[in-house]
């Protein structure tokens, strides 16, 4: 297995587990067909970056409304009420925080040191990069489409 395929499998695997214990969320491959189209997604991001050897930054981009969902599964509230939209972007930055951390174990091992940065809204202008990124990586989550990219190597 070449060395972006591995990663890819770690981040697939590290995506799935804490999306299932931490926000209650089970995924599901997304076919291509089934991908949305750049200039219809409505969707938000988040990105962390992570230093340390290597240095890289991980994205998540999500549908605008799946944020609410997340909030409304990790504090236990109705995925309608105003708590789950104003905590939504604050839900994705912490589930980004938990996939980093495992994600970055799992890769690189236990005895590398990381510093995580801030998880930050993603600028929107690299989402359809992301979106045809030959590393990404695309879930169905309860029925919503969302796409996950690992950047090893940038700063």
């Amino acid at each position: 297995m070449d060395k972006l395929q591995n990663l890819q499998e770690t981040a697939l695997q590290t995506i799935t587990h804490v999306l299932e214990s931490a926000a209650f969320i089970f995924t599901d491959s997304l076919d291509n067909q089934e991908k949305p189209r750049p200039e219809t997604w409505d969707a938000q991001g988040v990105s962390l970056r992570f230093s340390g050897d290597p240095s890289g930054v991980y994205h998540m981009w999500v549908g605008s409304g799946f944020s609410c969902f997340v909030a409304a599964n990790m504090l236990g509230i109705d995925p309608d009420s105003a708590d789950a939209r104003d905590k939504g972007l604050d839900a994705l930055k912490e589930i980004l925080n938990m996939i980093v951390g495992n994600f970055i174990t799992a890769a690189f091992g236990t005895t590398q040191v990381f510093e995580l940065g801030l998880p930050a809204p993603a600028d929107r202008a690299l989402m359809e990069k992301h979106m045809n990124a030959p590393n990404a990586v695309w879930l169905q989550a309860e029925g919503n489409p969302v796409l996950f990219v690992v950047e090893i190597g940038h700063d």
